[in-house]
Protein backbone atom coordinates (compact mmCIF):
# COMPACT_ATOMS: atom_id res chain seq x y z
CA UNK A 1 0.00 0.00 0.00
CA UNK A 2 1.06 3.41 -0.83
CA UNK A 3 0.30 6.77 1.17
CA UNK A 4 -1.62 8.91 -1.34
CA UNK A 5 -2.73 12.95 -0.26
CA UNK A 6 -5.10 14.24 -2.10
CA UNK A 7 -6.47 17.82 -2.31
CA UNK A 8 -8.86 18.17 -5.15
CA UNK A 9 -10.76 15.79 -6.67
CA UNK A 10 -10.13 12.59 -5.30
CA UNK A 11 -11.25 13.73 -2.28
CA UNK A 12 -14.59 12.90 -3.52
CA UNK A 13 -15.77 9.41 -3.63
CA UNK A 14 -18.18 9.64 -6.24
CA UNK A 15 -16.15 11.08 -8.58
CA UNK A 16 -13.10 8.88 -7.85
CA UNK A 17 -15.59 5.60 -8.06
CA UNK A 18 -17.56 7.10 -11.14
CA UNK A 19 -13.84 7.45 -13.10
CA UNK A 20 -12.52 4.03 -11.82
CA UNK A 21 -15.96 2.56 -13.53
CA UNK A 22 -15.92 4.53 -16.39
CA UNK A 23 -12.37 3.33 -17.50
CA UNK A 24 -12.92 -0.22 -16.19
CA UNK A 25 -10.50 0.00 -12.91
CA UNK A 26 -11.43 -2.76 -11.23
CA UNK A 27 -10.36 -2.91 -7.47
CA UNK A 28 -8.73 0.28 -7.41
CA UNK A 29 -8.98 1.28 -3.79
CA UNK A 30 -8.42 4.56 -1.52
CA UNK A 31 -8.82 4.30 1.80
CA UNK A 32 -9.19 7.45 3.88
CA UNK A 33 -6.45 7.12 6.81
CA UNK A 34 -6.96 10.93 7.72
CA UNK A 35 -6.79 14.32 7.40
CA UNK A 36 -3.62 15.89 7.38
CA UNK A 37 -1.54 19.43 6.72
CA UNK A 38 0.87 20.01 3.93
CA UNK A 39 2.39 22.88 5.11
CA UNK A 40 4.47 25.86 3.00
CA UNK A 41 2.08 25.02 0.30
CA UNK A 42 -1.30 26.71 -1.32
CA UNK A 43 -3.47 25.69 -3.83
CA UNK A 44 -3.92 27.16 -7.19
CA UNK A 45 -6.18 26.65 -10.37
CA UNK A 46 -3.13 26.87 -12.71
CA UNK A 47 -3.50 23.71 -14.34
CA UNK A 48 -6.00 23.86 -17.51
CA UNK A 49 -7.64 20.57 -17.73
CA UNK A 50 -10.05 19.64 -20.93
CA UNK A 51 -11.56 16.87 -18.75
CA UNK A 52 -12.64 19.80 -16.16
CA UNK A 53 -13.60 22.40 -18.98
CA UNK A 54 -11.39 24.66 -17.31
CA UNK A 55 -8.86 25.15 -14.23
CA UNK A 56 -7.89 21.59 -12.32
CA UNK A 57 -6.49 22.33 -8.94
CA UNK A 58 -2.72 21.83 -8.33
CA UNK A 59 0.21 22.67 -5.16
CA UNK A 60 2.67 26.16 -5.20
CA UNK A 61 4.75 26.83 -2.87
CA UNK A 62 3.93 29.45 0.07
CA UNK A 63 6.06 29.62 3.00
CA UNK A 64 3.99 29.69 6.30
CA UNK A 65 0.77 28.61 4.14
CA UNK A 66 -0.56 24.79 4.61
CA UNK A 67 -3.37 23.00 2.17
CA UNK A 68 -5.75 20.72 4.18
CA UNK A 69 -6.15 17.55 2.64
CA UNK A 70 -6.48 13.21 2.99
CA UNK A 71 -3.86 10.97 3.34
CA UNK A 72 -5.54 7.80 1.78
CA UNK A 73 -4.11 4.22 1.87
CA UNK A 74 -3.92 3.72 -2.32
CA UNK A 75 -3.46 -0.09 -3.86
CA UNK A 76 -1.33 -1.10 -6.54
CA UNK A 77 -4.68 -0.85 -8.46
CA UNK A 78 -5.58 2.80 -7.49
CA UNK A 79 -1.82 4.16 -8.17
CA UNK A 80 -2.36 2.86 -11.69
CA UNK A 81 -5.98 4.45 -11.75
CA UNK A 82 -4.79 7.85 -10.24
CA UNK A 83 -1.74 8.17 -12.83
CA UNK A 84 -3.88 7.57 -15.14
CA UNK A 85 -6.42 10.30 -14.03
CA UNK A 86 -3.03 12.83 -13.11
CA UNK A 87 -2.33 12.35 -16.64
CA UNK A 88 1.21 11.51 -15.08
CA UNK A 89 3.57 12.10 -15.85
CA UNK A 90 2.88 14.16 -18.80
CA UNK A 91 0.62 16.67 -16.72
CA UNK A 92 0.93 15.86 -13.10
CA UNK A 93 4.30 14.38 -11.62
CA UNK A 94 4.44 11.69 -8.54
CA UNK A 95 6.17 13.74 -5.61
CA UNK A 96 7.18 12.68 -2.24
CA UNK A 97 6.05 15.33 0.42
CA UNK A 98 5.42 14.84 4.09
CA UNK A 99 2.51 15.69 5.84
CA UNK A 100 1.45 16.53 9.27
CA UNK A 101 -1.47 14.69 11.53
CA UNK A 102 -3.97 15.84 13.70
CA UNK A 103 -2.01 15.11 16.49
CA UNK A 104 1.34 16.70 15.29
CA UNK A 105 3.28 13.43 14.20
CA UNK A 106 5.00 13.52 10.58
CA UNK A 107 4.01 11.34 8.01
CA UNK A 108 5.91 10.48 4.56
CA UNK A 109 3.46 10.55 1.50
CA UNK A 110 2.93 10.75 -2.48
CA UNK A 111 1.09 13.52 -3.97
CA UNK A 112 0.56 14.73 -7.63
CA UNK A 113 1.72 18.67 -8.32
CA UNK A 114 2.19 20.24 -12.01
CA UNK A 115 4.55 22.90 -13.10
CA UNK A 116 2.31 25.82 -13.19
CA UNK A 117 0.46 27.22 -16.38
CA UNK A 118 -0.99 30.44 -14.74
CA UNK A 119 -4.33 31.00 -13.53
CA UNK A 120 -7.16 28.85 -15.40
CA UNK A 121 -10.57 29.59 -14.16
CA UNK A 122 -12.19 26.70 -13.04
CA UNK A 123 -15.71 25.09 -14.32
CA UNK A 124 -18.34 25.04 -11.39
CA UNK A 125 -19.00 21.84 -11.63
CA UNK A 126 -15.83 21.02 -10.91
CA UNK A 127 -15.51 23.31 -7.96
CA UNK A 128 -18.60 21.46 -6.60
CA UNK A 129 -16.85 18.30 -6.95
CA UNK A 130 -14.08 19.54 -4.76
CA UNK A 131 -16.68 21.36 -2.27
CA UNK A 132 -18.05 18.16 -1.90
CA UNK A 133 -15.25 15.93 -1.31
CA UNK A 134 -13.81 18.54 1.29
CA UNK A 135 -17.54 18.66 3.05
CA UNK A 136 -17.19 14.84 3.28
CA UNK A 137 -14.26 15.01 5.14
CA UNK A 138 -14.50 17.85 7.55
CA UNK A 139 -12.49 20.22 5.27
CA UNK A 140 -13.09 23.83 4.97
CA UNK A 141 -13.45 25.87 1.31
CA UNK A 142 -12.25 28.63 1.96
CA UNK A 143 -8.77 28.42 0.60
CA UNK A 144 -10.20 26.56 -2.39
CA UNK A 145 -13.11 29.43 -3.36
CA UNK A 146 -10.56 32.43 -2.98
CA UNK A 147 -7.79 30.88 -5.40
CA UNK A 148 -10.68 29.48 -7.46
CA UNK A 149 -11.44 33.17 -8.43
CA UNK A 150 -7.64 34.27 -8.29
CA UNK A 151 -7.16 35.39 -4.74
CA UNK A 152 -5.28 35.33 -2.53
CA UNK A 153 -6.60 32.50 0.45
CA UNK A 154 -6.70 33.51 3.89
CA UNK A 155 -3.88 31.43 6.27
CA UNK A 156 -4.90 28.12 7.47
CA UNK A 157 -2.92 28.34 10.42
CA UNK A 158 -2.59 31.97 11.94
CA UNK A 159 -1.03 31.37 15.38
CA UNK A 160 2.25 30.18 17.21
CA UNK A 161 2.20 28.36 20.37
CA UNK A 162 5.08 29.32 22.57
CA UNK A 163 6.37 27.06 25.64
CA UNK A 164 9.67 28.15 26.45
CA UNK A 165 12.21 31.24 25.96
CA UNK A 166 9.83 32.60 23.75
CA UNK A 167 7.32 33.44 26.62
CA UNK A 168 6.62 36.38 28.10
CA UNK A 169 9.64 37.73 30.31
CA UNK A 170 11.88 34.47 29.57
CA UNK A 171 15.36 35.06 27.26
CA UNK A 172 13.93 35.08 23.74
CA UNK A 173 10.73 37.29 24.37
CA UNK A 174 12.02 39.97 22.11
CA UNK A 175 11.32 38.16 19.34
CA UNK A 176 7.97 38.36 19.81
CA UNK A 177 7.83 41.87 20.91
CA UNK A 178 4.13 43.91 20.16
CA UNK A 179 2.63 40.55 19.73
CA UNK A 180 -0.11 40.25 22.16
CA UNK A 181 -0.47 36.88 24.38
CA UNK A 182 -2.80 34.66 25.17
CA UNK A 183 -2.79 31.28 27.54
CA UNK A 184 -3.03 28.07 26.23
CA UNK A 185 -2.22 24.59 26.67
CA UNK A 186 -1.62 21.70 24.72
CA UNK A 187 -1.64 17.78 24.87
CA UNK A 188 2.48 16.83 25.16
CA UNK A 189 5.59 16.27 27.25
CA UNK A 190 7.77 19.00 27.95
CA UNK A 191 11.58 18.40 28.60
CA UNK A 192 14.07 20.09 30.37
CA UNK A 193 17.22 20.62 28.02
CA UNK A 194 19.09 23.07 30.02
CA UNK A 195 18.95 26.40 29.21
CA UNK A 196 15.66 25.66 27.22
CA UNK A 197 12.92 23.38 26.97
CA UNK A 198 11.56 20.95 24.16
CA UNK A 199 8.07 19.74 23.45
CA UNK A 200 7.35 15.60 22.28
CA UNK A 201 4.16 14.34 21.23
CA UNK A 202 3.54 11.81 24.34
CA UNK A 203 0.99 11.84 26.98
CA UNK A 204 0.39 14.83 29.31
CA UNK A 205 0.18 18.61 29.37
CA UNK A 206 1.94 21.52 28.26
CA UNK A 207 1.00 25.20 29.40
CA UNK A 208 2.54 28.23 26.91
CA UNK A 209 1.20 30.96 25.07
CA UNK A 210 -0.49 31.64 21.64
CA UNK A 211 0.36 34.76 19.42
CA UNK A 212 -1.18 35.52 16.21
CA UNK A 213 2.11 35.44 14.40
CA UNK A 214 2.80 37.72 11.64
CA UNK A 215 3.62 35.75 8.33
CA UNK A 216 6.89 37.43 7.44
CA UNK A 217 8.03 36.78 11.01
CA UNK A 218 7.71 32.96 10.28
CA UNK A 219 10.76 31.98 8.78
CA UNK A 220 12.70 33.85 11.73
CA UNK A 221 11.35 32.00 13.95
CA UNK A 222 12.38 28.68 11.81
CA UNK A 223 15.97 30.20 11.56
CA UNK A 224 15.68 30.83 15.43
CA UNK A 225 14.64 26.85 16.20
CA UNK A 226 16.80 25.14 13.86
CA UNK A 227 13.94 24.16 12.49
CA UNK A 228 13.75 23.05 7.62
CA UNK A 229 11.04 24.92 5.55
CA UNK A 230 7.94 23.18 5.19
CA UNK A 231 7.78 20.97 8.57
CA UNK A 232 10.56 18.93 7.58
CA UNK A 233 12.70 16.73 9.88
CA UNK A 234 16.24 17.03 9.96
CA UNK A 235 16.86 20.39 12.50
CA UNK A 236 17.23 20.65 16.23
CA UNK A 237 13.19 20.84 16.32
CA UNK A 238 10.26 20.87 14.03
CA UNK A 239 7.31 22.42 13.31
CA UNK A 240 4.35 20.89 13.34
CA UNK A 241 0.55 22.23 14.42
CA UNK A 242 -1.01 21.18 17.38
CA UNK A 243 -4.29 21.90 18.93
CA UNK A 244 -4.25 24.39 21.49
CA UNK A 245 -6.70 25.25 24.78
CA UNK A 246 -7.45 28.63 25.51
CA UNK A 247 -9.86 30.01 27.55
CA UNK A 248 -12.41 30.98 24.30
CA UNK A 249 -11.88 27.75 22.76
CA UNK A 250 -9.77 25.60 20.83
CA UNK A 251 -7.41 26.70 17.98
CA UNK A 252 -4.77 25.12 15.43
CA UNK A 253 -1.37 26.63 15.93
CA UNK A 254 1.94 26.12 14.77
CA UNK A 255 4.23 24.91 17.37
CA UNK A 256 8.07 23.38 17.97
CA UNK A 257 8.62 19.97 18.64
CA UNK A 258 11.58 17.97 19.41
CA UNK A 259 11.35 14.12 17.78
CA UNK A 260 14.23 13.01 20.19
CA UNK A 261 13.47 15.09 22.91
CA UNK A 262 12.71 11.87 24.92
CA UNK A 263 16.41 11.49 25.95
CA UNK A 264 16.12 14.94 28.45
CA UNK A 265 14.25 14.97 31.57
CA UNK A 266 10.78 15.27 31.90
CA UNK A 267 9.24 18.71 33.20
CA UNK A 268 6.47 16.87 35.26
CA UNK A 269 3.89 20.36 35.85
CA UNK A 270 4.61 20.71 31.89
CA UNK A 271 5.67 24.21 32.72
CA UNK A 272 9.12 26.07 32.04
CA UNK A 273 8.50 28.58 34.39
CA UNK A 274 8.45 26.58 37.24
CA UNK A 275 11.73 25.47 36.85
CA UNK A 276 14.00 27.85 39.53
CA UNK A 277 17.49 27.38 37.65
CA UNK A 278 16.12 28.32 33.92
CA UNK A 279 17.73 31.71 33.85
CA UNK A 280 21.02 30.75 35.41
CA UNK A 281 21.06 28.36 32.92
CA UNK A 282 20.12 29.78 30.17
CA UNK A 283 23.08 33.11 30.64
CA UNK A 284 25.46 30.25 31.00
CA UNK A 285 24.23 28.71 27.77
CA UNK A 286 24.29 32.14 26.20
CA UNK A 287 27.65 32.92 27.40
CA UNK A 288 29.30 30.05 25.31
CA UNK A 289 27.85 31.22 22.37
CA UNK A 290 28.97 34.66 22.60
CA UNK A 291 31.84 34.45 20.34
CA UNK A 292 35.81 35.44 22.01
Amino acid sequence: MTLYFGYGSNLDARDWNAFCQRWGFVGAELVPVSTALMLDCEMAFDRYAASRRGGALNLRARPGQAVEGVVFRANRAALYALDRKEGAPVHYQRQDRHVVLPDGHLLPVMTYVAPSQGFHAPHADYVGVVRRGQAAHGIAHDMMEAVACDAAPPLTIRHLFVYGTLMEGEANAHHLEGIARVPGRVMGRLHDCGAYPALSLAEGEVHGEVVELPLERLAGMDALEDAAPGGAPGGMYRRSVLRVRTATGVIRAYAYVMDDAARFPVIAAGDWRGVGNRHAAWAAYAAGQAPE
